[in-house]
């Protein structure tokens, strides 16, 4: 699967999760102001495990997109060799960061499966479904930053690549 079929399908799942989470927060809504028997028990409880869904698989595309939070503001300022030393490690540290919590997502999702752990309400929701969203979304993280690993070791292009450019400071 190339890089941009991935972008694409990811989007769309994120999109369909978000959408579906409104639309079951806007039926609650709706149902408690027309008539209790519209309102479900449920809804709330389904939306809060879409809308982790959906937010969690953005953090792979914010990996793509250089876009997760980070303290960049001396790294600018190094010369374009030394910021991709400091990719490079902070690539590799990603990598083991997001495979460890894969792992260990891994085996907390295993667990509840295997016990058949559900949720106390009356959906009764097999909690293995909303906990595999951790290590789904470490999972592709990883990938994306081996992705940029690779990159940066082998195709980098400093002009493409820089966080900002020394002219600018």
């Amino acid at each position: 699967m190339t890089l941009r079929v991935w972008d694409v399908v990811e989007r769309w799942i994120i999109g369909i999760l978000a959408t579906s989470a409104l639309v079951i927060c806007l039926w609650q809504i709706i149902g408690r102001y027309l008539s209790t028997s519209f309102a479900t028990s449920w809804g709330e409880e389904l939306s809060v495990y879409l809308i982790i869904w959906a937010t969690l698989l953005t953090a792979s595309g914010l990996v793509r997109d250089d876009g997760h939070v980070r303290a960049d503001l001396i790294v600018a300022r190094l010369s374009d060799a030394n910021q991709r030393r400091v990719e490079i490690f902070n690539c590799a540290v990603a990598v083991a960061f997001c495979a460890g919590l894969a792992w260990f997502g891994y085996l907390v999702t295993r667990d509840a499966y295997e016990l058949g752990e559900r949720s106390m309400t009356s959906l009764s929701f097999p909690m293995w479904l909303y906990y595999a969203a951790l290590p789904t979304t470490a999972a592709l993280m990883t990938a994306r930053y081996v992705i940029r690993l690779v990159q940066f070791v082998f195709w980098y292009d400093p002009a493409k690549m820089r966080l900002h450019s020394n002219q600018d400071s």
